[in-house]
């Protein structure tokens, strides 16, 4: 075999290896898991409500509902928090580097009751600064915003096919208990 034969089955296999071990760009797979409810009302505004929207209708046998009645489960965005801190700066005393903070806390009802406590989701990005270059850290900054809404809406997701089903009541009304060893007289 030549170098070149060898070269062009190298790269027609790397494809192969690399989605062989589970490998997938960002964005592009699927939550694993599946939800353990079948129908969402989201209740919220704000800067997530678009990529959240978005991430849920990723999801398999999820229905998204235009009302809170007919959802089995309704999640509500509770607060949104974005900072921007300065996180170093140099011995000329200029900004060199800002750090992004995105924090988001939803609650999930099922039929009225709050399914374990509040979801909050914290997402942190460094934005490094240069006086030469604003308009394009100015753009480099929106893209990063962009990034934190739709990554804290994915974690959003993802724990949301964590949640745990309440199990069954029993029924009401008086009921006969039966003990294992108890002896039946004829």
């Amino acid at each position: 075999m030549t170098t070149k034969a060898i070269r062009l089955i190298g790269v027609l296999l790397l494809p192969l290896l690399v989605t062989a071990c589970g490998f997938h760009l960002k964005g592009l797979g699927a939550n694993n898991r599946p939800l353990p409810f079948a129908s969402l009302f989201l209740d919220g505004k704000g800067n997530i409500a678009g990529p959240l929207s978005t991430a849920l209708a990723r999801t398999p046998n999820l229905v998204m509902t235009k009302d809170a009645k007919s959802a089995e489960v309704i999640m509500t965005i509770v607060a949104e928090n974005s900072s921007k801190d300065i996180q170093t700066i140099n011995s000329g005393g200029k900004i060199n580097e800002y750090l992004l903070i995105y924090r988001v806390t939803a609650r999930v009802t099922l039929k009225g009751e709050p399914q374990g406590p509040d979801m909050t989701t914290t997402v942190r990005r460094s934005l490094t600064y240069s006086d030469n270059a604003v308009l394009g850290k100015d753009q480099e900054e929106a893209l990063l915003w962009t990034d934190m809404y739709n990554d804290a809406a994915d974690q959003l997701v993802r724990r949301l096919s964590y949640l745990k089903r309440p199990e069954k009541l029993p029924p009401a009304g008086p009921q006969t208990i039966v003990p294992a060893n108890a002896v039946t007289q004829p």
